[in-house]
């Protein structure tokens, strides 16, 4: 749910910048060099050293212990006034300056990449599930309707999958447990009661409410634990509403939420830890921060943290160089520590010698277009490493122990597309790697030092470009909407009387793909895997289509421990023929192959979750067919689709999909947003705007949990 993406997209925002040195030439495979029709190299990126110490320099005291009986309490329900909107975006929109920039150095593109139809990455479309299991009626709008009281989009997705279980979580703050055969196991939990927020005294400014953008995953060490994150914000439902504390410059209102099972059943006890974003008074923006779109990974020794960084009262209290965006922040904790409960502090107030964390601020790292603090016309932070993710492994048999224990990051280079929506794409992207972090284990960090932080740019790798505008892809130019398939629409229809427009009725818009960074990370068998959205051309044979499709790439990390140089093993492009796809997630399994998940739709299809097989060696799906898991059965109907019409307000979609490998049963556990039921006529909407209870009078949308053998 990332803050960007709320942002008109001619809106300045803030990005940070970055030198290069020169490094040993890549090692490529000579038939990917060839294939991709340029020359491909690399470069180190020079990285400062990583602050590291006690991790009380980031998190509360704590932990708090939540007791398994309060995961099934009722939820705190925000009871709008009669003039309040039952509706809400997940962040208000800030107030920022205009103006165009560009980079020193850029490369430039001014068309998007071409595919030929029928071809490698132009795939054919298969309403066969391909062998895939489903769950399609996994979350959905209804259900967190009925627990917070109110409508949400985007519903970001998170998924794991681990000891015969797989977890879903989504915003606004919700989990389902499945087993293995995807059978639901529990009811739908508030992360609200999840992460305690209600019990928080009132001496800490509580009780707390979730704040969105959830992640988890399963880590078999020290006895197996389910690891849950999300935005928390220092503020009640009953006193602000939904999304008050950090999200509109509380100070200090801002935390990452981190809940840490006990044992290794997800519906045991939790420890709950707060990573305070505004744990630095000399860090720009200080003491209103936001940590934005946080994901998580996991290695043999360190639980891996990323968000990006946002100063929210920008422009009185800025960013690096006086922008309001401070870039992408990375933290690497003693996983030994959260998965054991261990306290912050031991005894009170004396930072706990064995319970560690190292912290690289990226915004403080040059990028090949400049800084971060760096002003071009008259703003800062237009050039910043962003959503630089971690990967997330599926077993210790997949961990890579060499160099003292390592752990693995993409990142996308198209800052300016990422920052104004008036970029012109890229092909570079950069890989990144936490070494020595068995040092973690160190008393006081004492051996910290040891652990680096260093970064590797891929330049000449194959073309993206998307972004993001809010404007059908079909339509060209840097529009970033995926089409819908024409249905019914009664919230549409009735836009006007639900007080979403001036106008009685408001037309169908498309689905947002926000831009062209990576969402997730996937770490297996020496191979790092991460998608990006895109545009594409599809060239058939007496015309061109422009669709929304997918780039992604292989890297390799085993001449990384030999040799310090990542490698590049694969690349290739992901479009379904005619049609567009949206927020592409990859599950690596523990051999050669991978589960590419997202959701699909166009004239044809209503939003549907969909996927494909990757090889190592496929430069595209294998074979090139896209299997629709589950059928969409309307449009998307929601209120985002509405909101401000005719004005500038973008449609929202989830933000991102994801895709898990879970080695105990040799399965890819793969979930995404689609529509989970049909719409019903205007006239029976009107009647009963739950349509029989299959949708929230303001959103329709649903996510679906899916397995297949890779």
């Amino acid at each position: 749910m990332k803050i960007l993406d709320r942002l008109d997209k001619t809106t300045i925002l803030s990005i940070l910048m970055i030198s290069l040195a020169a490094l040993p030439a890549l090692v490529l495979p000579t038939a990917l060099a060839q294939s991709t029709g340029s020359s491909i190299g690399s470069s180190t990126i020079s990285a400062r050293a990583p602050v590291y110490g006690a991790a009380s320099k980031v998190l509360l005291s704590g932990p708090m212990h939540v007791t398994a009986s309060e995961l099934a309490k009722p939820a705190v329900t925000f009871k709008p006034s009669a003039s309040t909107p039952k509706y809400q975006l997940p962040y208000p929109k800030p107030t920022v300056g205009t103006g165009t920039a560009a980079p020193a150095v850029k490369p430039s593109f001014t068309a998007p990449p071409v595919v030929s139809c029928p071809g490698t990455g132009c795939d054919t479309i298969s309403t066969s599930s391909g062998g895939a299991t489903s769950n399609p009626l996994a979350l959905n709008a209804v259900d967190s309707g009925a627990l917070y009281g109110l409508d949400i989009e985007p519903p970001d997705q998170g998924l794991c999958a681990g000891n015969g279980y797989v977890m879903e979580v989504n915003n606004l703050g919700e989990l389902r447990v499945f087993n293995t055969a995807l059978g639901s196991v529990s009811g739908d939990i508030t992360l609200d009661n999840l992460m305690g927020l209600p019990s928080i005294p009132a001496s800490m400014g509580g009780p707390w409410s979730s704040g969105g953008d959830p992640s988890c995953l399963y880590d078999y060490d020290n006895g197996g634990h389910w690891f849950v994150t999300e935005i928390v914000s220092n503020s009640s439902w009953a006193q602000e509403g939904p999304f008050g504390g950090c999200f509109v410059a509380k100070v200090e209102g801002c935390f990452e939420g981190i809940a840490v099972s006990v044992s290794n059943n997800p519906l045991g006890d939790y420890n709950v830890y707060f990573m305070n974003a505004n744990y630095n008074p000399s860090e720009p923006g200080y003491p209103q921060l936001l940590n934005d779109f946080a994901k998580i990974g996991n290695t043999r020794d360190a639980f891996l943290v990323f968000y990006d960084e946002f100063p929210l009262a920008y422009p009185s209290n800025p960013g690096f160089g006086g922008g309001f965006f401070n870039g992408a922040q990375e933290f690497a904790f003693n996983k030994k520590a959260l998965e054991l409960g261990w306290p912050v502090t031991e005894p009170v107030g004396t930072p706990n010698p064995y319970f560690n964390v190292v912290i690289e601020n990226m915004g403080l790292i040059p990028t090949p277009d400049g800084a971060c603090s760096k002003v071009v016309d008259g703003f800062a932070g237009v050039d910043c490493w962003y959503a630089v993710i971690p990967g997330q492994s599926p077993d210790p048999s997949q961990y890579d122990n060499a160099r003292g224990g390592s752990g693995f990051m993409l990142g996308a280079l198209d800052f300016l597309g990422f920052a104004l929506g008036i970029g012109s794409g890229d092909n570079r992207i950069s890989a990144w790697a936490w070494t020595g972090l068995s040092n973690l284990l160190s008393i006081n960090c004492s051996t910290c030092s040891s652990i680096g932080f260093r970064g590797q740019l891929f330049t000449g790798v194959q073309v993206y470009m998307d972004e993001g505008q809010a404007c059908l892809a079909s339509g060209g130019g840097f529009c970033g909407l995926g089409t819908q398939k024409a249905g019914p629409i009664p919230l549409g229809d009735n836009c006007g009387a639900y007080g979403l427009s001036s106008d009685t009725s408001c037309p169908e818009s498309g689905l947002a793909t926000n831009d062209d960074g990576f969402t997730q990370a996937s770490y297996a068998s020496g191979q790092i895997w991460g998608a990006v959205s895109t545009l594409i051309n599809q060239q058939f044979a007496s015309s061109t289509e422009t669709h929304i499709g997918a780039a992604y790439w292989v890297v390799g990390t085993s001449t990384f421990d030999s040799s310090g140089t990542f490698s590049l093993t694969d690349q290739g492009y992901v479009t379904g023929a005619h049609e567009d796809l949206e927020f592409p997630a990859i599950g690596a399994s523990d051999g050669s192959t991978a589960v590419m998940t997202f959701t699909l739709n166009g004239l044809q299809y209503y939003p549907s979750t969909a996927f494909g097989t990757l090889t190592t060696a496929s430069h595209g799906l294998s074979p090139n067919v896209i299997r629709i898991a589950d059928l969409g059965r309307s449009p998307q109907d929601g209120f985002t689709e509405y909101q401000g019409y005719p004005g500038t307000t973008r449609p929202r979609w989830g933000d991102y999909s994801w895709a898990i490998y879970d080695s105990a049963t040799n399965t890819v556990f793969f979930a995404t947003n689609y529509i989970q039921s049909p719409n019903c006529s205007d006239s029976a909407f009107l009647k009963d705007p739950s349509c029989g209870g299959t949708r929230d009078p303001n959103a329709n949308w649903g996510t679906s949990v899916n397995s297949v053998t890779p």
